[in-house]
């Protein structure tokens, strides 16, 4: 089926133990890239029928590939991004469903295991299993997907598996090649390890919420959970590179993600700001400090907010000039008419006084156009100007409409939805979301029966035991 055997490897090599070369030698030379199917040993590119029909599976960079999701929300996104490379990610709820399906927003407003639009979005592209994994029936089910499986990712308090007896050292017995990705909010190891931690805690002690709001009042939070976002990015990112060491040597390895470490990373010019010299970076707010001066990024449009930023010298001069003789066209009284020569002018030197004059007469000009004549006259003129985009300008964004970044899903529950389609795009490879998130349990009698060989009977019992 597939591809021909490679022409290096001797007959029989296609099972890895009877391969002539050595360990890891055979996937470099013989492109041996091996999955175990049904028993038998096949190499990675060799999929069977079911993974290539029925549920559309991705033709993407690692498709082949085979992954079991055990993450609440601190994981969603490493999962998602294991998809759209083209691997088979298999999401494994509690009976029931995971807690993760109650976190709000809800379509229409009304709660429901199948109404959560968070769920929603961040579990695309995956199929859907419930199992009890401590249940001891449920325990052996997944031992037996274990073996048959690259990844495992998981975002348990550290100990919980180890406690169930499905920690690594364990989970590694059964598949040396596994590669266990672990997404908590201190990480595996150190004094804060059993500290339990929301993304707010986390991102709170990574020192980004020092960085976020106004200097004048007390820190806010980033919206939308972009500490557990980049988590789920690094996860992806450790999981890939430990999944080609696997190929490689045949051994797989723990990957361990701390949200505040990957949150932390983000500050690495503040950190060497205040280590070299003391500056400690604090929050900028809507405004920029220049000197003794302070003066605005951020201003109303008449349907939103947009980005505009005054500049000195030559870099600033263009749209410095340009917005100055827009404004000449709508006002009688135009304050940056003081400045001469843009070419010369030194924001760091520019009195307060000055720049409230500046800002007073620039903050109602703008409150003139909507974002779409900003968008429109600022790309005209040069201007600068940047409208801040709200959920409508990003589905009607030419750009992204051009490179195809939206995508359609049939939602069983909910109907049509729209999604981005990909993380990033490659040549050769279609790493896209193909499929909407998966119903509670949707996947339960083609996983259990179909792939794990159970009988009906077998199920029902696992089923009436509260294992699935």
């Amino acid at each position: 089926m597939g591809l021909p055997r490679p022409a290096a490897c001797t007959p029989g090599a296609g099972d890895p133990r009877r391969c002539p070369h050595r360990p890891g030698l055979c996937l470099r030379r013989c492109a041996g890239r091996f999955r175990k199917a049904g028993g038998v040993y096949l190499p990675l590119q060799w999929r069977t029928q079911h993974y290539e029909e029925g549920r559309g599976m991705n033709k993407g960079l690692l498709s082949g590939a085979r992954a079991l999701d055990l993450t609440d929300e601190t994981g969603f996104v490493c999962g998602k991004v294991l998809t759209e490379l083209g691997i088979d990610v298999i999401k494994v709820e509690r009976p029931g469903g995971d807690a993760s399906r109650m976190i709000p927003p809800f379509h229409q407003d009304i709660p429901g295991v199948e109404r959560s639009l968070y769920w929603k979005a961040f579990n695309t592209g995956k199929r859907g299993i419930t199992l009890g994994i401590e249940n001891p029936r449920g325990t052996e089910v997944f031992r037996d997907l274990v073996s048959r499986v690259d990844f495992v990712m998981e975002s348990f308090e550290p100990g919980y598996l180890e406690r169930i007896g499905l920690g690594y050292e364990a989970l590694r017995a059964i598949n040396p090649k596994l590669v266990v990705i672990s997404i908590t909010p201190f990480g595996q190891v150190g004094p804060y390890s059993h500290y339990k931690g929301s993304e707010l805690i986390a991102i709170a002690m990574s020192g980004v919420l020092n960085n976020t709001g106004d200097p004048d009042r007390p820190p806010v939070k980033e919206s939308l959970d972009s500490g557990l976002f980049h988590a789920g990015i690094a996860g992806a990112l450790g999981g890939v590179m430990a999944y080609y060491h696997a190929l490689m040597s045949g051994e797989g390895q723990q990957v361990d993600v701390s949200v505040q470490e990957v949150a932390a990373s983000r500050l690495t010019s503040s950190i060497l700001a205040w280590d070299m010299e003391r500056v400690s970076l604090t929050r900028d707010g809507h405004k920029s400090q220049m000197g003794p001066t302070s003066t605005d990024w951020f201003w109303e449009c008449k349907d939103g907010h947009l980005f505009w930023h005054m500049l000195g010298g030559a870099f600033g001069a263009p749209a410095n000039k340009a917005l100055s003789d827009w404004m000449d066209e709508y006002l009688e009284e135009n304050p940056l008419r003081e400045v001469t020569d843009w070419m010369k002018f030194d924001k760091a030197g520019i009195p307060q006084e000055q720049w409230d004059r500046f800002a007073d007469a620039i903050r109602p000009f703008f409150l003139r156009f909507t974002k779409d004549e900003i968008r429109e006259q600022s790309l005209k003129r040069g201007t600068n100007a940047t409208v801040a985009n709200d959920p409508h300008d990003l589905l009607e964004s030419e750009q992204l409409r051009s490179r195809g970044y939206w995508t359609r899903l049939e939602d069983p529950v909910l109907g049509s939805l729209e999604f981005p389609k990909y993380f990033f795009q490659s040549r050769d490879t279609e790493n896209f979301s193909l499929t909407a998130a998966p119903q509670v349990g949707a996947d339960n009698e083609v996983v259990f029966r179909d792939e794990l060989g159970l009988s009906t009977e077998k199920i029902d019992e696992l089923r009436s035991a509260n294992a699935i």
